[in-house]
């Protein structure tokens, strides 16, 4: 079971899919004053301010989703995908006037998928910031088994020489890893504040092997035409079988392309396609159950046994 899960779940950033319609350039050039406090709409300032969130989890296929809704001609998705806007350290300093120019006004839905908007304790009162910006706004949460995102999650960092130590010596050092497979104690944050109707709980294996009905229903929810298809919704995107470990090399060019504003805006694929150049060898399939730190296991299995009684659905290929 976790051998299949662990192939076919690895997630790394999207590339473009054959077909994708180019829309014009967003709105730029506005100021960067001013904060939160408004409502979904257009019609005040340049852009707009999106009508639905991606909010995670990290490595539960937020760029794939991403890329899919792209293709919806009543759908236009930021630029760059992760806006961490509602992030005090990030990007909530530059002001709402910043956040409106990511999004087209010209389209009925506009979204982002930022998964460290589910990372708390890391990150905290994202979900006060969000409500007081675009109250109205639906959530879409993406999910998978806790254990098999973890080791997504340390395989991506130990790919990109974001971690040097094994897998049980990280999560002692590092919680997030198993806070943010705690998806119920995320929804919590959520819940708080926005109303349930707002939120799309949706499992990663159903955009896999039930995509067609899987975005049917997120069309639906965003209040678009559910019946739109696109040759680009039948290419896998983003899955990968092996994982390879980037050289030190190609290490130091990822950050340096991604710290540079003409780096964040590259298309999209464009950075993981220059790393791939520089990598070597696989990344061994860790054993995320033995590396687990006391209590954290159980934590995990409440946690999901909660998300099972709050959405209804078994998840019964899960691990816990």
């Amino acid at each position: 079971m976790f051998d299949r899960i662990w192939k076919d779940g690895l997630v790394s950033s999207y590339g473009p899919v054959e077909g994708h319609r180019e829309r014009p350039s967003r709105a730029a050039g506005v100021s960067e004053q001013g904060r939160s406090g408004g409502s979904n709409g257009a019609g005040r300032g340049d852009g707009a301010l999106p009508t639905f969130l991606i909010i995670g989890a990290q490595k539960c296929g937020t760029s794939a989703l991403h890329s899919y809704l792209d293709r919806h001609p009543e759908i236009s998705m930021s630029r760059p995908k992760d806006l961490d806007f509602f992030l005090a350290v990030r990007n909530w300093s530059r002001g709402e006037a910043w956040y409106r120019s990511r999004f087209d006004p010209r389209s009925p839905a506009r979204g982002e998928a930022s998964p460290n908007y589910t990372a708390h304790p890391v990150w905290q009162d994202v979900a006060e910031r969000m409500v007081r910006t675009v109250p109205d706004a639906r959530l879409v949460y993406l999910v998978r088994d806790p254990l098999a995102r973890i080791a997504s999650h340390w395989a991506h960092n130990w790919a990109l020489r974001r971690e040097v130590a094994p897998l049980d010596v990280v999560l002692r050092r590092e919680p997030i890893y198993v806070a943010r497979s705690r998806y119920m104690a995320q929804l919590d944050e959520y819940l708080r504040v926005f109303p349930v109707k707002q939120l799309l709980v949706l499992e990663q294996q159903d955009l896999l092997a039930r995509r067609t009905q899987t975005l049917e229903r997120v069309f639906a929810f965003l209040g678009v035409d559910p019946s739109y298809r696109h040759s680009g919704f039948d290419v896998d995107v983003n899955r990968s079988g092996d994982k390879r470990r980037v050289t030190r090399t190609g290490a130091f060019l990822d950050r340096a392309i991604r710290r540079t504003a003409p780096g964040r805006l590259l298309a999209p694929g464009a950075i993981p396609r220059l790393e791939g150049l520089f990598m070597r060898g696989s990344i061994p399939r860790p054993d995320v159950r033995a590396a687990l730190p006391d209590g954290a296991l159980q934590q995990l299995t409440e946690d999901a046994a909660r998300l099972r009684a709050f959405t209804g659905q078994p998840l019964d290929h899960w691990t816990v």
